[in-house]
């Protein structure tokens, strides 16, 4: 395919082993963090909305709202279409004359005798590009659902080719310098957090507020209020818009979202009237109640089964004989040399000279590639040569893994929307005000102690970031935040909705999954993919889950049980035999090779 077309541009914490200091000794470290004097916020009173008729905010007083002009994507996307569709800014604000342009593509049901409509989807994030997702993944999304569905790709609110879209910097170029003037908002830890890594990680806090409020303001500058309607709240009506606008005013949404796709779903599903509601599907599932909440309260709790990925690597590695360059050790060994490299490269960071500009190895680089490889068990053979190779004393695979090169091409292009992530989810959560005020910066290094505690000492902190909210004063007041609650009364939707998740998800847990399972009643219905590792259903190949997809999607099949549990037929640092799965099977071979299609190289987006 050639390059993408403009458009894509059990009591846990009790039976977890520790690998850390021992309490008494990190309550001392708390206490006495909390007495260090917090940093005082920048204020963020920027008057300049530079660059708007580039970001396309200029107001039109002939805009169009309704009819969807549908066009070719380019040479190489044959059934796709594209299409740019103009939506009020404001939703509950008729009076408002502001719009947005939403940036769309589909691709068109093959199966045009026995179409249902179209589907939705959302890769995730907040930040992912639905576009991009479809041109990359809607050929095998089409064929999961026989050919049934038009698929649509649409970029939220702030996002990518959606105008107006979060950019904060003249050119990639400058993103790139921030970036790694920030580290990419990364803290650098060890796993046994003494008083002086304690300190030391109120200071990283202090620099990363200052980070946050300089690129915030940054940014509004350039998009000025618009920042303040990039809510999910706002992508929920969009959504609904435009299903009228594509397929009529009767049609209902049917919607598949991912990672934090899962929150556009489940306030889809509360939002709408019923009867606006199809078939809608969640896969690697958030808490809507803790996204919504304070920002400091934050999403942490996604992080509640990552300690439990990394030990099934451990012991699915211990093994895997010669799969897997650690099989040497047993896996309490394994986890044990894990955490001796983070406390090493974080006491000693190891110069690295055989790449091709001279670098460091630091305990951010190693726990960063542990994060990342968490995500997919396809990554875990990897994982272990690099861990092998640093504990020979060779870091430039870890380090080459993680750093991200910084281009002088990027002077000559466009800002992307790479920063999107802050104002949607930010929008998204609970103001400070005079009776509860942002937290300080002791108060944020207590909150990140607490997570890598109640979490994970190697992890714990990697959402640390989303609890700068404070920073991002460009989306307060709140004009796009959902108020209402996510509990939905028994028999409320037609269809109910089908909830998939990883029994060992390292970002969005299972718990997450079974509380929405239980929350809405008999609305819904759970696929667990039992021994399942990884980010969303979609990480391991499942059969099972697969023909339960189809039959809800393409039969309206609704599963008898209200929890499911799905065998994983895909195993860690085991190569996969697909003919086995697809030669002599009486199945629908197509969907299966699309399904696996899916699985490779899928990259879930809450990072």
């Amino acid at each position: 395919m050639s390059n993408l077309p403009l458009h894509a541009v059990v009591d846990k914490a009790a039976a977890r082993p520790e690998s850390s200091p021992a309490s008494d000794r990190y309550a001392l470290i708390r206490y006495a963090a909390a007495a260090v004097v917090g940093l005082v916020f920048w204020a963020l009173r920027v008057q300049g909305l530079a660059d708007r008729i580039s970001l396309g905010l200029e107001l039109s007083s002939n805009v169009s709202l309704g009819g969807v002009d549908w066009k070719s994507c380019g040479d190489g996307y044959d059934g796709y279409q594209c299409a740019s569709i103009t939506l009020p800014l404001d939703h509950r604000n008729s009076s408002d004359p502001r719009t947005v342009t939403i940036s769309v593509n589909r691709y068109l049901a093959t199966n045009i005798t026995h179409r249902k409509g179209l589907i939705f989807i959302n890769p995730g994030g907040p930040g992912g590009s639905g576009t991009s997702a479809a041109f990359k993944r809607a050929i095998s999304f089409s064929k999961i659902l026989k050919g049934q569905y038009d698929i649509i790709g649409f970029d939220p609110r702030g996002i990518n080719q959606t105008r107006p879209y979060l950019s904060c910097f003249q050119t990639d170029l400058d993103r790139e310098v921030f970036e790694k003037m920030s580290n990419g908002f990364s803290l650098n830890l060890p796993v046994n957090i003494t008083w002086e890594a304690a300190e030391d990680l109120q200071r990283q806090v202090a620099f990363m507020s200052s980070a946050a409020a300089s690129l915030a303001a940054k940014c509004f500058e350039r998009v000025g209020e618009y920042m303040a309607y990039f809510g999910t709240e706002a992508v929920v009506l969009d959504i609904d818009a435009m299903t009228k606008l594509i397929e009529g005013e009767d049609a209902r949404v049917n919607f598949w979202g991912f990672s934090y796709g899962t929150i556009i779903g489940q306030y889809l599903i509360k939002i709408l009237p019923s009867e606006r509601i199809g078939r809608v599907m969640i896969d690697g599932v958030v808490n809507p109640t803790v996204w919504s909440s304070y920002p400091i309260e934050a999403y942490h709790e996604g992080l509640d089964n990552i300690d439990d990925v990394l030990s099934s690597f451990a012991r699915s590695c211990a093994s895997a004989g010669s799969s897997c360059a650690l099989s040497h050790m047993d896996a309490p060994s394994i986890l044990s040399s894990i955490d001796t490299l983070i406390d090493t490269l974080y006491a000693n960071p190891v110069p690295v000279t055989d790449l091709q500009a001279p670098a460091v190895a630091t305990a951010a680089n190693f726990r960063q590639l542990l994060f990342g490889s968490m995500y997919r068990i396809q990554t875990w053979t990897d994982l272990a040569e690099h861990i092998y190779n640093g504990l020979q004393g060779n870091f430039s695979g870890i380090v080459k893994a993680t750093t991200s090169k910084v281009n002088a091409s990027g002077a000559y292009i466009p800002d992307a929307s790479a920063y999107s992530t802050y104002p949607i989810y930010c929008s998204d959560t609970k103001a400070y005000d005079s009776e509860r005020k942002p937290p300080s910066t002791a108060e944020l290094a207590l909150s990140t102690l607490d997570d890598l505690k109640k979490y994970s000492y190697r992890m714990g902190d990697r959402f640390f970031s989303l609890s700068l909210c404070h920073e991002w004063t460009g989306v307060t007041p709140r004009r796009s935040r959902y108020e209402g609650t996510f509990e939905l009364r028994n028999d409320t939707l037609d269809t109910p909705i089908l909830v998939l998740s990883n029994e060992y998800d390292p970002v969005t847990s299972l718990a997450s999954a079974m509380y929405a399972n239980r929350r809405l009643g008999n609305n819904a219905r759970l696929v667990q993919q039992k021994d399942g590792w990884g980010h969303c259903s979609t990480s391991q190949k499942s059969f099972c889950t697969l023909e339960v997809i189809s039959a809800y999607m393409v039969d309206g099949v609704i599963p008898t049980e209200k929890h499911t549990l799905c065998e994983v037929d895909e195993k860690p640092f085991v190569p996969f035999n697909e003919s086995i799965w697809t030669e002599g099977v009486e199945a629908d071979v197509e969907a299966r090779k699309a399904w696996m299609e899916m699985n490779l190289n899928w990259d879930g987006l809450l990072r």
